[in-house]
């Protein structure tokens, strides 16, 4: 064997196990970046959600619609996205990894009516579908009773379309009925485990 052979040998002897790990490294770096970008992507995601105002709209005339984005997060990070309520999720005797969705809507309610007033017993009152007020001068009792009706809509956004054709998701949006036209949806959080 030439001297030549040898180093050729010794080459070949170190380029197949370098080559491998190389091969085994790059492999895993790759698997590692595209697990680092999905949670940096989910997180930016989140971040994003947060700061989303409610888009509103109009149906039937007087029917407030609020629209906002859905929340996603992995399982693991449900019990982060609920900070601040796991009492009462404690007091529901539920545990966090059993949710798969959590809402919570906030809303306000006003209006300016004019009550009718009964001299017999100084009374003031006021009455519709949505509110019952009453003012008694003669003991100083107020009595009111204020009703609400919210409907929640969870829909599916396509990531592609064509013609009739729907496929992939792109995400989800929550859309919010409130028939009550003297309360206004103020705040809106729906948090999905992302299974």
């Amino acid at each position: 064997m030439s001297r030549y052979d040898d180093i050729k040998n010794v080459l070949l002897v170190l380029f197949i196990p370098s080559s491998i790990i190389a091969g085994v490294m790059c492999r895993h770096m790759s698997a590692r970046v595209g697990e680092l970008e999905s949670r940096l992507q989910q997180t930016s995601i989140e971040l994003a959600h947060t700061r989303i105002p409610l888009q509103r709209d109009t149906i039937h005339d007087s029917i407030e619609v609020v629209t906002q984005t859905v929340v996603e997060v992995v399982p693991r990070k449900m019990k982060e996205a609920l900070a601040g309520q796991e009492q009462t999720i404690r007091d529901l005797k539920l545990k966090v990894q059993q949710l798969e969705a959590a809402q919570t809507t906030k809303t306000e309610t006003s209006d300016m009516v004019w009550a009718e007033y009964q001299p017999r017993d100084s009374c003031f009152s006021y009455s519709d579908q949505w509110a019952d007020l009453s003012l008694r001068l003669k003991d100083t009792t107020f009595y009111y009773n204020i009703r609400d009706s919210l409907e929640t809509y969870l829909y599916r956004e396509y990531r592609h379309r064509f013609l009739w054709w729907r496929w992939g998701t792109k995400g989800y949006q929550v859309k919010i009925v409130n028939f009550n036209p003297h309360a206004r949806v103020t705040y809106n959080k729906y948090i999905k485990a992302d299974r």
